[in-house]
């Protein structure tokens, strides 16, 4: 394993003599103070560096929208040289081609709901809708806790959409983001729950068996102005 990684180092980067887990590399705070100067100030509140990858050699961008993205391909080689002048010792030599950011939707669910046909056609609505207000090239990011019977129905319908062509690409990605109370305590849920907002989806959907359910994920969603949509089985 080692080998293969040394063979395959770029020039300039020490050879290594053991594997170790390490952060990757952070985006220098000059690149987000200069990000305006860099991109051009009609960019930069539509696509926003993310992350360093291959060494810290290629900088990873998100964009709002598919135009956003390819107007950054075409400015690539000036984003560079700005990037060298305001940064001379950087090590990003090339922008990787912008992520399109996710539509993001959450998911609160009952132990009780089990209307399996019911939560698979809000799912599609759903995609639909994303699909025509910010364009069909977005994915469909989908999160929940991972506790009921529902959630594990939003896994199974990610893992079959996905499944449907392995040459098409994956617009639909599913995740679910378990409460760990051995690591956490017993506030465990609510620091998950906290967290899952804080990524400030675009939507929130609950699933429910009863109306007078109560649900604090989608309560604090809500605290936090974020748009609910509810359904009863």
């Amino acid at each position: 394993m080692i080998e293969r990684l040394n063979a395959a180092r770029p020039d300039g980067i020490p050879e290594m003599t053991g594997i170790a887990v390490l952060e990757p590399p952070r985006i220098p705070d000059r690149i987000t103070q200069h990000w305006a100067d860099l991109v051009g100030a009609d960019l930069a509140e539509e696509i926003r560096p993310d992350s360093l990858t291959d060494w810290g050699q290629e900088l990873v961008t998100e964009a709002e929208s598919a135009q956003a993205r390819d107007l950054l391909a075409r400015r690539a080689p000036v984003v560079l040289n700005r990037l060298r002048a305001v940064l001379p010792e950087t090590t990003i030599v090339r922008l990787a081609e912008s992520r399109l950011r996710p539509v993001s939707v959450l998911v609160a669910s009952s132990p009780g709901f089990s209307d399996r046909q019911a939560l698979e056609d809000v799912l599609l609505d759903t995609w639909h809708d994303a699909a025509q207000t910010v364009g069909p090239e977005h994915p469909l990011q989908v999160e929940h806790p991972g506790e009921t019977a529902a959630d594990q129905m939003v896994e199974e319908w990610g893992a079959r959409i996905a499944s449907v062509d392995p040459r098409i690409p994956l617009f639909v990605n599913s995740f679910a983001r378990e409460a760990h109370t051995d690591r956490e305590g017993p506030d465990a849920l609510r620091r998950r729950d906290e967290r899952l907002v804080d990524r400030e989806p675009d939507l929130c959907l609950v699933f429910a068996a009863r109306e007078d359910e109560d649900f604090p994920l989608a309560e604090l969603a809500r605290e936090r102005g974020l748009p609910v949509r509810r359904f009863v089985e």
